[in-house]
């Protein structure tokens, strides 16, 4: 993160977040400096110790601003799950700051202030069954938050019958256990769950995954509908990049416990700058069986997150690392307008990905 000096009679500091649009100064929630080590010990019959940290989060500066879709792709184990639980509150940092509204949620200042931040932040999670307690009626479960925050008292089942009807289901499903419904309803449920709340930001821990194609769609549709009516925020996590480009209005791609690219969909998707970034667009698959496309192979496995490698992390693997990517960790710079990336020979031209094949004769 930078700063630069503003020439007046006081001098002031206006942070730079990488990333964030110039034209927006509406941020709600503010990522500083976030890590977030998991400590590995060796344990004998009367003592312990640490003997390495697996760095699962590893120095994050993130905005996000009202009403918009934030898309946070990687592969697996790049640390987007664990940076979503710390961001909510499900686990605590190493180092660093979560920020809702200029308060640091991992250290409120009072009980209040608390309760404010926990009502305002929801999460949808990826198993959409063992995310709903099986012994409960969904309409227990969604009065629950109600009743706790004490919102809408005496109409918590008027509120619970509105929100079953605003993601599709009835009121009579109120009245069932979480095995009586699909996989398609369950996330339902939990999108009702999270809404019931009317927060300002949700995360959405790779919604759709567990999820048949043919239910995916439907989902998406409706949390975008939703995001739309309450003008929530939304930090989207997935592995499918057609479903990120399809929700998103800006895209950060994580390797290895840090961003290494983000700006706006339609940039990232359409000219990325980040070797990684391109690997990975290179593997979405093409359905036209006369266009050939170009796939970027990654050679070598992904580095340890206990020892992670000197200079750049995807340099092991990229196909430009030249003598200075071994030596020298890049950071997160303005390549393009809105576009920030960390990579020292980032791309300069649009990467074509797509060939014809030609009919034979």
């Amino acid at each position: 993160m930078a700063s630069v000096e503003l020439s007046s009679s006081e001098q002031t500091e206006v942070e730079i977040f990488p990333g964030s649009p110039k034209d927006r100064t509406d941020a709600i929630l503010e990522v500083r400096n976030l890590r977030k080590y998991f400590p590995i010990e060796s344990k004998s019959i009367l003592f312990s110790k640490v003997v390495g940290q697996i760095k699962a989060v590893d120095g994050i500066d993130l905005q996000i601003f009202k009403g918009e879709i934030l898309g946070l792709v990687g592969e697996s184990g790049c640390g987007k799950s664990t940076l979503s639980k710390t961001i909510i509150g499900l686990e605590k940092p190493t180092t660093g700051q979560v920020l809702y509204r200029d308060k640091d949620i991992h250290h409120p200042k009072s009980k209040t202030e608390s309760m404010e931040v926990k009502r305002n932040i929801q999460m949808v999670f990826q198993d959409p069954y063992n995310s709903l307690n099986p012994r409960r009626l969904v309409r227990d479960t969604l009065k629950e938050p109600l009743i706790i925050h004490k919102l809408a008292p005496g109409r918590e089942e008027e509120v619970v019958i509105d929100m079953l009807k605003k993601v599709g289901l009835e009121d009579y499903h109120a009245l069932r256990y979480p095995h009586e419904f699909s996989g398609g309803q369950r996330q339902r449920i939990g999108l009702a769950r999270a809404l019931i709340m009317k927060p300002e930001i949700i995360i959405a821990d790779e919604p759709v995954s567990a999820l048949d194609v043919s239910v995916q769609a439907s989902i998406l549709n409706l949390m975008q509908d939703l995001q739309q009516e309450f003008n929530v925020s939304i930090i989207f996590i997935a592995h499918d990049l057609s479903v990120v480009k399809h929700v998103s209005n800006r895209v950060a791609v994580m390797y290895l416990g840090r961003i290494v690219e983000i700006g706006p969909t339609d940039m990232v998707f359409d000219r990325p700058a980040h070797p990684y970034t391109v690997s990975l667009l290179s593997a979405i698959p093409f359905p036209d069986p006369d266009i050939k496309k170009k796939r970027i192979i990654l050679e070598g496995d992904v580095p340890s997150p206990v020892n992670l490698p000197e200079g750049c992390r995807f340099a092991p693997r990229c196909y430009k690392a030249q003598e200075l990517c071994h030596k020298e960790e890049p950071m997160l710079q303005e390549i393009r307008p809105n576009l920030w990336a960390a990579c020292h020979y980032p791309e300069d031209e649009k990467v074509i990905f797509f060939d014809v094949v030609e009919e034979e004769a």
